[in-house]
C-alpha cells in the first residue's frame, strides 16, 4: 500500500528573523495588557482579558503540534527560540505568546462588540478582518521561513493558505461568542474556567472546520478534490460565524 505521510521539511532557524518575531510579538502583548492594566477594562471587567490570554497560551501547547501534524505546518526542527517539542514540532515561544495576543485578543474583542450590540452586517466585517490580519502574520512568518504550510495546500497563493485564516479566525469568534453567553454567569473564583475554556473552543473549532481539508492532505487525495475540501473547510467556518453573527443581531435588535 502507497504511503500518505508527506514527510516534513527540514530547515535552520533563521536569525535574527526569529528573534524579531519574537520581540514583535512581546512588544504586542505588553502594549494590550498595559492598556487593560492602565484603562477603564481593568476595573470594569476585572482580570478577564489576561485571563483569557493565559488560557489562550495553554491551548497553544496543547493542540498546536497535533494541528500541525494534521494539517502539514513546520516549524524548524532545532531552534533556539524553542518553547517546547511535541508530536515531532518544535514550538518556538512567539507560537503561545501570540495565541494569547491574536486569538484571545480577537476573542475579547468579539465579545465586546457583541455585548455592546452588533448588527450580522458588523460581525461578518469584523471576521473577514480578523482572517486578512491572520493571514498576514502567518504569511510573514512563511517569507522569514519562520514556518509555513507544506504539501497540497488549497488556496496557498501568494502567502499562507487562504482557509487556514478562515479557520482561525473563526476559532476567535467561537471563544468570544462563548464569552458572550457565560460571562454573565460567572464571576468572583468562578472566572477561573477562562483559563482552560479556549482550549474546548479553538481545539474543537479548528477540529470540526479543518476536517475536510485534513482528510484531503492526509489521504493523497487529488488537486481537484483537495481543493473542494479547502472549499468546503470555508464554507464550515461561515456557517459558524453565520450563526454568530444572528446571535449578535438579535442582540443588537433587543437594544434597540
Amino acid at each position: 500500500m502507497e504511503s500518505t505521510i508527506i514527510p516534513m521539511p527540514v530547515m535552520p532557524a533563521p536569525e535574527p528573523a526569529g528573534t524579531i518575531f519574537l520581540v514583535g510579538t512581546c512588544i504586542i502583548l505588553v502594549a494590550i495588557l498595559a492598556w487593560w492594566a492602565l484603562g477603564e477594562e481593568r476595573r470594569l471587567r476585572g482580570w478577564v482579558l489576561p485571563l483569557i490570554f493565559a488560557g489562550t497560551a495553554l491551548s497553544a501547547v496543547m493542540i498546536e503540534p497535533i494541528y500541525d501534524n494534521t494539517l502539514l505546518y513546520w516549524y524548524p526542527d532545532k531552534n533556539p527560540l524553542a518553547f517546547f517539542r511535541g508530536y515531532e514540532r518544535t514550538i518556538p515561544w512567539y507560537v503561545p505568546l501570540g495565541y494569547a495576543w491574536f486569538f484571545g485578543g480577537s476573542a475579547y474583542l468579539v465579545w465586546r462588540v457583541i455585548d455592546a450590540g452588533a448588527s450580522a452586517a458588523r460581525i461578518w466585517q469584523l471576521f473577514f478582518a480578523t482572517a486578512a490580519v491572520d493571514w498576514l502574520a502567518v504569511s510573514i512568518c512563511e517569507w522569514m521561513e519562520l514556518s509555513a504550510f507544506y504539501g497540497n495546500q488549497p488556496f496557498h497563493f501568494f502567502g499562507s493558505p487562504i482557509w487556514f485564516s478562515f479557520c482561525d479566525a473563526t476559532g476567535g469568534f467561537v471563544l468570544g461568542a462563548a464569552l458572550a453567553k457565560l460571562m454573565p454567569y460567572i464571576s468572583g473564583a468562578r472566572r477561573l474556567w477562562l483559563l482552560i475554556l479556549p482550549s474546548f473552543t479553538y481545539a474543537s473549532t479548528l477540529g470540526s472546520t479543518t476536517a475536510p481539508v485534513s482528510l484531503a492532505l492526509n489521504s493523497a487525495w487529488s488537486p481537484m478534490m483537495t481543493w473542494i475540501a479547502g472549499a468546503a473547510t470555508m464554507v464550515l467556518c461561515m456557517i459558524a460565524i453565520h450563526v454568530i453573527a444572528q446571535m449578535a443581531h438579535l442582540r443588537w435588535k433587543s437594544l434597540q
